[in-house]
């Protein structure tokens, strides 16, 4: 018999913590799951830890790839789970003792296609709890249309639906299929194009009015590292949401066009963590934003929010120099 969940992992050399986060899984009060460990072409000590905890325990199962980046990884996940539910934790964070036992208490009474509770941010001094945002409890179809499709993908305050993959448990059949269609070339954002539409295809809903996901906050985590962001990525997740969300339904193409001039900035803005000259890096960012798909987002984008306002100023005037400032004021307080 299928267990109730899959829980997929996806792992790339952070042997300092993928045991914690192990351990966090195997020790749930709820014991009807399979764990699907997915080292990504890891180089440290983790392919190693993985084989070792997957015999001590055969709810455990690994998988070793190639490294192919995140959106692989959690396809490959996807594609060995057998669990009526899936749900996804980050090699470097852990779960609640009664993560599992939680939503399997919901399934119970609801099932639901997607259910979501709060995270708890761990930092070096403190943690902090970070709730959905909206209401708890349980959410049909109409109460989604009404109540989460106006903020699904961005409203105009700037306001929008707890993207994340993580605190969430999705229904088999919806998860496989919408991760599958994500483009594997998206490094940044891949958490909404598997988010956002598996919610707009779902039928029901259940929000925890609880935190039970650790979400650790690293030096070196993905969003945190002073890089420069692709430029393919903020038209990928836009063109995405686009083939899969019908735009006709609700303000989904407004939304669309908000995100991707949103994405887009951060894109610009990270631009000057390069060692290159400023002049350099502002001419590329001109180009860039002059490709049509931007162009037309940019044109048609409607913020009433101050940060919105300036995002899609900067952006349509090209003003590279508050670009500059923005991305120093923003290292210098993740310092």
């Amino acid at each position: 018999m299928n267990p109730l969940f899959s829980i997929v992992v996806p792992i790339y050399n952070i042997e300092r913590y993928i045991e914690q986060c192990i351990l966090s899984i195997i020790n749930q009060t709820y014991t009807d799951f399979e764990v699907i460990l997915v080292d990504d072409g890891s180089t440290d000590g983790c392919p190693r830890i993985c084989d070792k905890y997957a015999k001590c325990d055969s709810r455990i199962k690994v998988i070793h790839k190639k490294n192919g980046g995140l959106v692989s990884a959690r396809q490959a996940g996807a594609n060995k789970a057998i669990g009526k539910y899936i749900i996804c934790v980050d090699g470097d964070d852990w779960i609640s003792k009664d993560y599992l036992e939680r939503f399997a208490e919901i399934i119970d009474k609801y099932a639901p296609d997607v259910i979501c509770c709060g995270a708890i941010w761990v930092y070096k001094d403190k943690e902090v709890k970070k709730y959905v945002g909206i209401d708890s409890g349980y959410y049909d179809r109409k109460r989604i249309e009404n109540d989460i499709f106006p903020i699904l993908i961005e409203r105009k305050d700037g306001g929008y639906f707890a993207p994340s993959i993580w605190a969430k448990a999705f229904r088999h059949e919806l998860y496989k299929k919408q991760q599958q269609l994500i483009n594997k070339f998206i490094t940044i954002g891949e958490d909404i194009a598997c988010v956002k539409p598996t919610l707009y295809h779902s039928q029901s809903m259940y929000v925890i009015d609880d935190c039970l996901y650790y979400y650790r906050q690293t030096p070196s985590s993905m969003t945190k590292n002073k890089k420069s962001f692709d430029w393919n990525g903020p038209r990928l997740i836009g063109q995405h949401l686009e083939n899969q969300i019908d735009m006709n339904v609700c303000d989904f193409q407004e939304q669309v066009y908000r995100n991707v001039v949103h994405n887009l900035f951060n894109v610009a803005v990270s631009q000057f963590n390069k060692d290159e000259p400023f002049s350099m890096i502002a001419k590329d960012i001109k180009e860039h934003i002059e490709e049509s798909y931007y162009k037309n987002a940019i044109e048609k984008c409607r913020f009433t929010s101050i940060k919105g306002l300036l995002a899609s100023i900067a952006l349509k005037c090209k003003l590279t120099f508050l670009m500059y400032i923005y991305n120093c004021l923003k290292n210098r307080i993740s310092e």
